[in-house]
């Protein structure tokens, strides 16, 4: 065997030395990779998923975060739903909820409020895209969903009673409100609550006009 031979010899057999001893842990990478992105990777739930399961999924970091928007929207409106007409479903979500951990309650919300913002900031635009008349007519479109949506929740059950135990006080609040939106975010925001409450203000101050509201939100949705 020439010098060159042995070489490349020896070089062969330190290489599948090395790949015999890495092998164990390129096979541990491997499984791990597949435990933590495929297996423990929740399925997105439909309308049929058990409440724990969407509670759990909506936690978790894998769950609702990996969807987009559309998709986050999309699943956010299903399980709004059944909360809303499913009283079981809604006592064993919430149950869910309150007995998580801490952890997993601020992952609750803070996973929420991403789906939450692009749906507020939707509305936001919009506003501040009007003028005039324009402007007013759509905040009282605005004043009159949100207060229908409100009076479905209180029908529901769903009272802010019983989303203390994993609604935001007012620091987390805040520090979602700082970490997850631009300064110009916050500032078209607050002037658009700002014009909201200036104009439920101008309502509550005139009977006739809040009557007119008060059918407005009682009637069926167009």
């Amino acid at each position: 065997m020439n010098p060159g031979s042995t070489k490349t010899f020896y070089q062969a057999r330190k290489a599948l030395l090395i790949l015999a001893c890495a092998s164990p842990v390129l096979v541990l990478g491997v499984v791990w990779w597949v435990v933590t992105q495929v297996l423990m990777v929740p399925g997105v739930p439909d309308g049929t998923t058990p409440p724990e399961q969407v509670a759990q999924f909506i936690m978790h970091e894998k769950g609702l975060p990996r969807l987009g928007r559309a998709q986050g929207e999309a699943f956010f409106r299903r399980q709004v739903r059944r909360l809303g007409r499913d009283q079981a479903f809604r006592e064993r979500f919430l149950a869910e909820l309150r007995t998580a951990g801490s952890v997993e309650q601020k992952a609750f919300r803070a996973h929420l409020f991403d789906v939450f913002k692009p749906l507020l900031m939707k509305d936001i635009e919009q506003y501040h895209a009007l003028a005039g008349a324009a402007r007013r007519e759509y905040l009282d479109e605005r004043i009159v969903e949100y207060n229908r949506m409100s009076r479905a929740l209180g029908k529901a059950g769903i009272s802010a009673e019983a989303l203390d135990a994993v609604a935001p006080d007012q620091t987390e609040m805040l520090t979602l409100l700082m970490e997850k939106t631009t300064e110009q975010e916050r500032q078209l925001g607050m002037a658009y609550g700002a014009a909201i409450a200036a104009r439920v203000a101008e309502i509550l101050a005139d009977p006739e006009l809040k009557a007119e509201f008060e059918a407005r939100i009682s009637s069926p949705e167009p």
